[in-house]
């Protein structure tokens, strides 16, 4: 005959407040060992039966007798959980081999009756709504062990009232002072006369998991940590309070810093080897080079204030903001600057430009560049656009630095200054730092020279221009040029005289034609005016300040004399052309200038010899060059001061005709107009070759 135990397990709820709710109980450890009560989880159960408490196993829960002295009837009953009862769970098992039942009621009715149990733990559930004592009954016809492993009631107690929330510390992000562990501080109130637990590892809290607390408490937290609480009343509880605190990141270096995200705050390490320093400071900006990439500093206030040239090293906390392209640090809430050292440079070399190609602007954002040869296309207000290559900039006057002017259409420049790109364009912004100038117009011998409309004043120009040391060499600059170093010669008229002189019938006869006079200057170079000058040493991208860039265009020395005024002394052969002077110029050119082939335009060689253009391959000159203008014809030479003159015809280069159409010069590079067989004995150049006749 089967025998009945009844365990009884009875639990008072102190209040009715709440709502729908869950009521759940785990045992993980040995609750009872004999008949009685026993508060599990804030709900009284009591527990009646036949059979002695054997122990506890740790995979099926409270174990209820054994083989040699089991319970064959128990039960487990509560009247503690008010409301109405939507459903029980139970996760009970037996031991191995043996035949078992269990039952659960509500209020006196079954939901679930005389289920089996197996030796598997396994959940069994009646469903209802009924409200009253809840009974879970077990009952076997063998001598084996029972196990419960859990209780879960869903309930309802139709109240409006509820179980107000803990309350935690707002969520934040921390960072400890560098080589020292992290820490930080989080506290946890619960309401007047709530008792709360919370977890720390990700589980989540109940009336049964967690820390318990009933008052205000503090706890340390070492990392990243999630933080969940939750407040209950008898077996009311409110919903869970879940917030997350991070430890947060550090990056080392400038361009690792501009590899976040747009919008991640981090702490920027900056050890002392990376050697950060300042670049540019103007209002809420401030520009910071290291070893590894520049930003700007926005809107941080720094003790001393950050200022050109500084050297920078430890750590601030901050955010990474892509402004428009432009890499940011911009100051959070969490910002504190007072863990930077900042100082003044000790054996370091002041910081200067970087000077890139318009090809790679884009590695460069908030860094302090120059860029050479930009062809100024548009300017208006503060704005100007320049090319060089495919690339366009938008030069972009933000900062109003000193010796800043609004550069002209037409020119070429150099820019210094901050490469800001801002809405898809690649913008410069010049600015002025240790004496390298915002703007640096460019006067380049190879390109055309466009002169501005009107002078401007204070200018920067660099002179893009060899000059060799050991040659003469025609100077003209747009701009007056002091102190050139080197030798200067100015032009000072022409006489006639004699140049040289040529064998004819067994006889010398001199030549007689214009010889132009040089005398050494020490002045200033005037703007327009062409020099013979001669300089120390080997001269190439010159560069001058607070020059006055002049409009206009090049000019040329020209001395007047009387025109056909034959040389003296010479007597003409039957259709010889006459020795004589005219104007004799010495021209200036600010472009590369294309030269007319022939006898009354002559041009100054590497050599230090002088060549008509008819005599050379290549007639033309560069910009701040120049070249001689003479009577077609006539002969010239140039009477430097000393002893030293020039003279001569080099480089002839003509086809090899047959003589009888070939051209004809003699040995001071005059072109004759009668055939060689007419020409007396002597020595000539016929074809570009030397050739005697006897």
């Amino acid at each position: 005959m089967k025998k009945l135990i009844t365990l009884f397990l009875i639990a008072t709820l102190a209040t009715s407040v709440g709502w729908a709710d869950e009521y759940s109980y785990t045992f993980t450890s040995k609750q009872f060992s004999t008949n009685g009560s026993k508060d599990l989880g804030g709900v009284t159960w009591t527990l009646s039966g036949d059979g002695n408490y054997w122990g506890y196993d740790g995979t099926k829960g409270q174990q209820f007798g054994s083989g040699t002295s089991p319970y064959k009837t128990l039960s487990l009953t509560t009247s503690g959980i008010s409301g109405t009862i939507q459903s029980v769970a139970v996760n009970a098992s037996t031991a191995n081999s043996a035949s078992a039942n269990i039952s659960i009621s509500v209020g006196g009715t079954t939901y679930l009756s005389n289920q089996s149990l197996t030796s598997t733990a396994t959940t069994y559930t009646s469903s209802g709504n009924a409200s009253g004592t809840i009974v879970i009954s077990m009952s076997q016809t063998t001598s084996k062990a029972l196990y419960i492993k859990s209780i879960t009631v869903t309930y309802s107690t139709g109240s409006s009232a509820t179980v107000q929330e803990p309350t935690l510390t707002d969520e934040f992000t921390f960072w400890p002072v560098m080589n020292e562990a992290a820490s930080a501080t989080v506290t946890i109130t619960p309401a007047s006369g709530n008792t709360v637990r919370y977890t720390t590892n990700g589980s989540t809290p109940s009336r049964t998991n967690g820390t318990e607390i009933t008052a205000a408490t503090t706890i340390n937290i070492s990392g990243t940590t999630t933080v969940k609480a939750i407040s209950y009343v008898g077996t009311q509880t409110s919903s869970v309070v879940s917030k997350t605190y991070t430890l947060g990141q550090t990056v080392t270096g400038i361009a690792a810093f501009k590899n976040l995200t747009s919008g991640t705050t981090v702490r920027l390490y900056l050890p002392d080897a990376n050697n950060a320093r300042t670049l540019f400071v103007k209002g809420n900006d401030a520009f910071v080079r290291d070893n590894s990439g520049a930003i700007c500093i926005y809107n941080v206030t720094t003790n001393p204030p950050l200022a050109y040239n500084q050297h920078i090293a430890g750590w601030i906390i901050g955010t990474y903001t892509n402004y428009n392209n432009l890499p940011e640090f911009t100051a959070s809430s969490a910002t504190n600057s007072c863990y930077l050292v900042i100082a003044d440079p000790v054996t370091e070399a002041d910081v200067e430009p970087v000077e890139i190609e318009a090809d790679n602007y884009n590695d460069y954002y908030a860094d302090w560049v120059t860029i050479s040869d930009l062809q100024v296309t548009a300017a208006s207000g503060s704005t100007a656009t320049a090319t060089a290559g495919n690339s366009s900039f938008s030069i972009y006057n933000k900062y109003n630095p000193d010796y800043y002017q609004l550069p002209y259409v037409g020119a070429i420049v150099d820019i210094s200054g901050i490469a800001a790109p801002y809405n898809n364009t690649q913008q410069l912004r010049p600015i002025y730092q240790n004496d390298n100038w915002p703007i640096t117009y460019v006067v380049d011998a190879q390109e055309g020279f466009v002169a501005p409309d009107t002078d401007i004043a204070n200018a920067q120009v660099r002179l893009k221009r060899n000059l060799i040391p050991q040659d003469w060499s025609v100077l003209t600059v747009p701009f007056e040029l002091e102190d050139f170093e080197g030798d200067v010669l100015q032009y000072t008229g022409v006489t006639l005289g004699e140049v040289g002189n040529y064998e004819m019938s067994g006889q010398t006869y001199p030549i007689y034609s214009g010889v132009m006079q040089f005398e050494d200057y020490y002045g200033p170079l005037q703007p327009g005016t062409p020099y013979l000058v001669k300089p120390y040493t080997l001269q190439h991208g010159m560069t001058h300040n607070g020059v006055t860039l002049k409009a206009g265009t090049a000019g040329a020395v020209t001395k007047t004399l009387a025109a056909q005024q034959n040389a003296p002394g010479i007597n003409l052969m039957a259709n010889e052309q006459p020795v004589y002077a005219g104007d004799y110029s010495l021209v200036g050119t600010y472009s590369p200038t294309t030269l007319p082939q022939n006898e009354s335009t002559v041009v100054i060689l590497d050599s230090n010899n002088l060549s008509w253009t008819s005599l050379v391959d290549d007639t033309s000159v560069g910009g701040t060059e120049g070249y001689i203008t003479v009577p077609n014809g006539a002969g010239v030479k140039l009477a430097l001061p000393g002893s030293e003159v020039i003279t001569g015809v080099v480089d002839i280069r003509l086809d090899n005709n047959t003589p009888k159409d070939a051209v004809i010069y003699n040995i001071l590079g005059q072109r004759l107009t009668r055939p060689l067989s007419e020409l007396p004995p002597g020595v000539y150049i016929v074809n570009g070759k030397k050739i005697v006749k006897r």
